[in-house]
């Protein structure tokens, strides 16, 4: 059964929804959140950060980061997170499989389409799209999707096993478009053919053809059992 969606609120401004988004995802990385951490991933100043901090604050977004200094999402907080992060995900699907964008173009054209989406256009667009658990590039939709299952970093991986591709990075449109060129792409199959850490290199083999990683990529690439094993 699909679980009903937060509505967004029309006073929440798009800069607190985009950092509420931003901690979400750093959460779902399982990283301890401190305010330089977000800083970096806003690509502001600290001060600007610690700044727009206070606001959620006050707005009962999140815990009081001065206790401690980790960055933690209330109940509200995290529905509204919630809610931003699932439009950018439907957004993405949409771009991707309705209107036929590259699949690489499609997170960075999602920014511009979350905000505008109405709780009433999302849930038509969960219908059109046939309620996908995940978005392209393999992150769950927050409100619905079920366990992703067993998943670790191709570097985890050995030599010779085979593996699918569970989740790509998704924040660098030019990595993308080099993994998007590779099939390098969530549900497809691939082998691990060398794990050279004293190149610093992972080789894969895709549809019989071999991808060369560089390790700081690899670590970035979940994946998981193929499908029967």
């Amino acid at each position: 059964m699909v679980m009903m969606l937060g509505e967004p609120k029309p006073e929440v401004s798009v800069v607190v929804e985009n950092y509420l988004q931003a901690i979400f995802k750093l959460k779902e990385q399982e990283e301890r959140l401190v305010p330089t951490r977000l800083a970096e991933a806003m690509g502001v100043s600290v001060a600007t950060a610690v700044g727009t901090l206070k606001r959620l604050t006050a707005q009962g977004m999140i815990e009081d980061a001065t206790k401690g200094k980790e960055i933690k999402l209330t109940p509200k907080g995290k529905n509204m997170a919630e809610s931003v992060v699932r439009r950018h995900r439907l957004a993405e699907r949409m771009l991707v499989e309705m209107l036929g964008l590259e699949w690489h173009k499609a997170h960075r054209e999602a920014h511009r389409l979350e905000h505008a989406i109405s709780p009433e256009v999302e849930k038509l667009l969960l219908q059109v799209l046939g309620y996908p658990e995940t978005n392209p590039f393999g992150r769950p939709i927050p409100g619905y999707g079920r366990s992703l299952g067993p998943m670790k970093a191709i570097t985890e991986s050995k030599e010779g096993e085979e593996v699918q591709l569970k989740q790509v990075p998704e924040e660098d449109m030019t990595l993308l478009a080099f993994l998007d060129s590779n099939n390098i792409k969530p549900g497809v199959q691939a082998t691990i053919k060398e794990m050279a850490s004293f190149k610093g290199t992972v080789t894969l083999s895709v549809a019989g053809e071999d991808v060369v990683l560089g390790t700081e990529v690899a670590q970035k690439i979940m994946v998981g059992p193929c499908k029967g094993d």
